[in-house]
This record gives structure tokens, sequence and C-alpha cells, in this order.
């Protein structure tokens, strides 16, 4: 049972531990367009409202929080930002697309 703490940008998730000398040190960064989140569970882990799963192609994993609370919060923010993260990506995508057109 590794403990991690994440932190959320707006385009990215990052993980990482505490090393001995009290530094983080990066585990994962993991590109939020990429990025799935869920509550659903079987088994053991559905015993507790604390857990979530992050899919990720590069790494998925489970999530505990310390309570459901803060589970439903991180929740929440990490879908406000892949929300919002895709919205940006779209709208740079657009705007390159309307360069080309008038480019030709």
């Amino acid at each position: 049972n590794a403990r991690y703490r994440f932190f959320l940008f707006s385009d990215v998730l990052v993980y990482a531990h505490k090393s001995s000398a009290g530094d983080y040190k990066i585990h994962e960064e993991l590109p939020l367009y990429l990025l799935k989140i869920t509550d659903k569970f079987t088994g053991a882990a559905r015993k507790t409202n604390r857990a979530f799963h992050i899919r990720h192609p590069r790494k998925s994993f489970m999530v505990f929080a310390v309570d459901e609370a803060t589970k439903i919060s991180w929740m929440e923010a990490i879908n406000e930002a892949v929300s919002k993260d895709m919205e940006r990506k779209a709208r740079l995508e657009g705007a390159r697309l309307a360069s080309a057109a008038v480019e030709r």
C-alpha cells in the first residue's frame, strides 16, 4: 500500500511520493485528455465509499481517499479539469483548422 500525493493541474494529473529527504519524487504524469475515473467497483473495494479508479493508457490504479467527502471532491475536480482540458484542446484545434483554411 503505497502512499502518494496527487497534484491536479489544468492539463495533467501528477502523483508523487515523499522521499526520505522530505521532497516529492514524481511517480507519473498523466495527461488529462486520456484520463477516465470511476467509483464503480466490486468485491472488497465496494465495501468502502472512499475508493475510486483512475484509468489511463499509461497507468490504471485504485485511489483511496481519506473519506467519502474527499473522494467526491477529487472526482468532481478531476472530471471538471478533464472537461476543461478537452474544451481547450477542441478550441485550439478549431483555431488551427480555421487558420489553415485562411492560408489556402
